[in-house]
């Protein structure tokens, strides 16, 4: 009966189709190896819509956050290429691109208010309980998006939602009870606690080496930007200062004048916004920027020259490496105890699981009894394991007990087959949708 039911139990966990916006709080993933196709700006054309570069690098981040969080530190840019990351964010993005065309089909738009009543909501913006602009601000520069940028994500997101409501079906009250039965079964188990704090590792020049030389392209110095800059000061009339530093500029660009002064820029300077650094980043080579105004000057800027990423000497990352090769060889220990224990399980029985009230696991915090208890539910397997970041808990599932029907549950529940149902149905929906808006992909992804 156990093995039966953990075969099954994976179907009743819901399947978020729609990425949320999940960098914020978590940071931005760095582009991985992405390749262009072609010279134009667009990654893709759905219908009549086109894909920016910006919108498959933040879905890239969020499938990258969302992984990570399910399968802790191990999850880096190599696996991720090996699980073809990029590959996936484009064909998400094409699936919601295509529904977008059909939402502007529909008349189907999502106002400034909505938006705004989204925004309000996301915890990381919030100061005392309310929402703060500075906050807000400061959070998207970290990660690398603009206002304007996320607040464009915010509303696709509300139209796509808007979309799948459509298609949403309705409940049957016995259905919900009998897949609350199941939902929130509980199941006894026993486990055995591994800690990479518990492996020792020998370290050596000659091994620190070897692991730099596999793994040189993961220690490498950020791009970085040469320009010309030119420093008009703001007096006491700043309209006349601004008058005076558009003059300069339209010298500048007729070669009537020369720069004063050049420096090197990167992406981690912070007192240009993401807007501002993308303007300049990304200008063609010798163009001359209109004034920014920057504390008390306006500056202009040209952009001379693109210091590409270089891979650094092992003598100025060997402390990095140290900590990476560290790990990485406690993390192989790690596993080479796990697969013993898979084949020849020995853990101690901490009784019943239960989603509702999580139990306390000496050695785990409450965050990993929650992801355990999860792995566990969807487990398919009476003997099975999961990463903890540092740790490996494997467990072995001694019973699993039915619960009994309780009406407060009603909601989640229900909200968890209406999801299934509205997978399976756009998922139809998608395939249909590929038959009426042509897909153009420009670029080329790994």
């Amino acid at each position: 009966m156990i093995s039966s039911m953990q075969k099954n139990k994976k179907w009743l966990l819901p399947t978020i189709w729609i990425s949320t916006i999940a960098f914020v709080g978590a940071g931005f993933v760095g582009w991985g190896s992405y390749s262009p196709g072609s010279t134009t700006t667009s990654v893709a054309v759905v219908g009549k819509k086109e894909i920016p570069l910006n919108d498959l690098q933040q879905e890239y981040s969020n499938l990258y956050s969302q992984y990570q969080k399910t399968l802790g530190q191990q999850f880096n840019a190599e696996i991720a290429k090996q699980f073809k990351l990029e590959s996936l964010a484009l064909n998400n993005l094409i699936q919601k691109y295509l529904i977008l065309n059909l939402a502007d089909d529909f008349g189907i738009i999502s106002s400034d208010e909505e938006v705004f009543k989204e925004l309000v909501k996301i915890p990381s913006f919030l100061k005392n309980g309310v929402f703060d602009n500075n906050t807000y601000k400061s959070i998207l520069k970290q990660n690398q998006t603009s206002p304007k940028e996320f607040e464009e994500q915010i509303r696709k997101n509300l139209i796509i939602q808007k979309v799948q409501d459509i298609y949403k079906s309705s409940v049957n009250d016995d259905i919900v009870k009998i897949f609350s039965t199941l939902v929130f079964a509980k199941d006894k188990i026993s486990i055995s606690i591994l800690n990479s704090k518990d492996m020792s590792v020998t370290v050596d020049e000659t091994k620190l080496k070897e692991y730099y030389n596999k793994n040189k392209n993961n220690y490498k110095s950020i791009e970085k930007y040469e320009v010309n800059i030119q420093k008009i000061a703001i007096g006491e009339d700043e309209k006349k200062s601004k008058t005076q530093a558009l003059k300069k500029y339209l010298k500048l660009k007729k070669a009537k004048e020369v720069f004063s002064e050049k420096i090197i820029l990167d992406k981690n300077v912070d007192y240009l916004s993401i807007e501002e650094q993308n303007s300049i980043f990304n200008s063609e080579l010798g163009s001359v920027l209109k004034p920014i105004r920057v504390d008390n000057d306006y500056i202009i800027y040209q952009l001379t020259r693109k210091i590409p990423a270089q891979v650094l000497e092992f003598k100025e990352v060997k402390t990095q490496v140290n900590a990476d090769y560290t790990k990485y060889q406690k993390n192989i220990l790690l596993n080479q105890k796990k697969d013993v224990l898979l084949k020849d399980f020995t853990g101690k029985d901490i009784g019943f699981l239960d989603k509702t009230v999580p139990i306390k696991i000496s050695g785990l915090s409450q965050s990993e009894v929650t992801s355990l208890t999860n792995k566990v539910s969807s487990s398919t397997n009476l003997i099975d394991f999961i990463q903890l970041d540092n740790k490996i808990v494997v467990f072995k599932i001694l019973d699993t007990s039915l619960s009994s029907y309780d009406a407060k549950n009603d909601d989640a529940v229900k909200n968890s087959i209406l999801q299934l149902k509205s997978q399976v149905t756009l998922t139809s929906l998608i395939e249909k949708l590929k038959s009426t808006y042509k897909v153009k992909k420009n670029y080329k992804v790994n």
